[in-house]
């Protein structure tokens, strides 16, 4: 589905009804932006309240712990920067 809507002078967009409706948004719903790549990602604060709670419920399955979790983010982001920094010599 393609949808187009103008953003006003405010920055304001008005989402089309069809949209609306398949998110299931009313006045007052919360909207997450998520930037990716050149575009962004349109959430409704509900689907990433969702995905949260499953991340909450794996982790307290796996006894995963904020330090350990915190520990995994460190290494994953120092291997990324290696990665991303060892061709650049």
């Amino acid at each position: 589905m393609v949808e187009v809507a103008t953003v006003t002078s405010k920055g304001q967009v008005t989402l089309p009804a069809s949209i609306r409706k398949k998110l299931g948004l009313r006045k007052g719903s919360k909207l997450i932006f998520l930037e990716e790549g050149e575009g962004v990602r349109l959430l409704a604060g509900e689907d990433l309240e969702k995905r949260f709670a499953v991340f909450e419920r794996r982790a307290t399955e796996i006894n995963l712990t904020p330090r350990r979790l915190s520990a995994l983010a460190k290494e994953a982001k120092d291997r990324l920067w290696r990665e991303h920094y060892a061709n650049r010599r």
